[in-house]
């Protein structure tokens, strides 16, 4: 992320330098954020400045049950980090992550 900016080099406004981490940081999270993969036109707009689809490629399959289905991914990453933090296992998130 630059630096003082507070936009990251693809244009948002956090860029971890890695899409799993900028995926979690989408969601509320504990500090009374707000959910930015609310609805489709949110997670079109999201997966192409995260740089996951090009700018331009329309995203016509983007429907209204995507958010709920990439907010599921974001929790199981979420976990799955959480526990690495602590020094633990993330008992059935890994096994969920892979089963999407």
């Amino acid at each position: 992320m630059a630096t003082g900016a507070g936009v990251g080099a693809r244009g948002r406004a956090f860029d971890s330098g890695r899409i799993c981490l900028d995926l979690v940081a989408t969601g509320p999270g504990s500090h009374g954020g707000h959910e930015q993969l609310d609805r489709p036109a949110r997670l079109a707009d999201w997966l192409v400045s995260s740089g996951l689809v090009p700018r331009g490629t329309p995203l016509t399959v983007v429907d209204e049950t995507w958010p709920a289905r990439f907010r599921g991914l974001r929790a199981a990453v979420d976990r799955l980090m959480t526990a690495e933090l602590a020094g633990r296992t993330a008992d059935g998130a890994l096994a969920g992550l892979n089963a999407l």
